[in-house]
């Protein structure tokens, strides 16, 4: 009796052993198979030939070659190793130039990116300095650097201390100049001419207006924080009574023009002398 116990624990042994020695089998089998699928489809992603794999939209300021080198794009890249998306987000953040990055792929071998550039819509310079910076900045505030189309463009004067640098958005006062000059491009206040606007006056922002070159001094409710429907309607408040100021007799011979008082709507002042202090 004893003997035929021992016999069938160890039938049931052995056929546990040759279980295991299957599955182990399988397992093995699916990983070889995993591996050669893989090394199959890594061979399919390999750029061969630039010209016919990748395809690159670039602007004026960062070249197609710029981008390529960012994204490790070359004969012989692997597409399926690169991280498209880590490679995205660390080129955004390094070259401030370009707005976007959209990268599309189309299995197993080709890669299309198409980059935006940002559109300078002012100079940044320092007050008290006539060596040009070259920063500029988009309308949504960002700082890049572009020497090129930039002369005729309205110029926004930091001081000396505070100059934003590349890669950083404006705040505060600064931030409040290039509202007042988006809002100056409006087609009702494309009259004003903004030239320049000094930010570093801690009261108002003084602006150069092309009308007679004469100068601005403006502050609206809101100006120093971040913008919001409600702080740009107090300036447009601010540039409709200026505007309408300036169709007046008052503004024969103007030199300054005062619209720092928003808490009394309509009250625009015109000095005929030089009061820029």
């Amino acid at each position: 009796m004893k003997a035929n116990k021992i016999e069938h624990g160890g039938h049931r042994g052995a056929l546990a052993a040759l279980a295991i020695a299957a599955v182990a089998a399988i397992v093995v089998g699916v990983l070889l198979g995993y591996d050669k699928l893989r090394s199959l489809w890594l061979e399919q992603c390999v750029v061969k030939d630039m010209e016919s794999q990748v395809f690159i939209e670039a602007g004026t300021m960062v070249k197609a070659d710029v981008i390529a080198d960012e994204f490790g794009l070359k004969a012989g890249a692997n597409l399926a190793l690169i991280d498209f998306d880590a490679k995205r987000k660390a080129i955004l953040k390094k070259i401030p130039n370009l707005r976007s990055i959209s990268v599309s792929r189309r299995l197993p071998d080709k890669v299309s990116i198409v980059t935006e550039e940002r559109v300078p819509a002012a100079r940044m310079e320092v007050r008290g300095s006539r060596t040009a910076t070259g920063r500029v900045a988009d309308r949504d505030g960002i700082v890049f650097v572009c020497q090129r189309g930039t002369r005729l463009l309205p110029v926004i004067r930091e001081a000396p201390s505070a100059g934003t640098p590349a890669g950083h958005r404006l705040s505060g006062r600064v931030r409040a100049a290039m509202e007042l000059i988006e809002a100056g491009r409006d087609r009702e206040f494309q009259e004003l001419g903004i030239l320049e606007v000094d930010a570093t006056n801690p009261d108002f922002l003084l602006a150069t207006l092309g009308t007679n070159y004469s100068a601005l001094k403006i502050a609206w409710d809101g100006m120093d924080g971040q913008p919001t429907a409600a702080s740009r309607a107090s300036l447009k408040r601010q540039l409709s009574h200026l505007t309408s100021a300036m169709r007046s007799r008052l503004g024969n011979d103007a030199v300054v023009w005062n619209a720092t008082d928003f808490s009394k709507p309509g009250r625009i002042y015109a000095d005929k002398k030089d009061k820029m202090k």
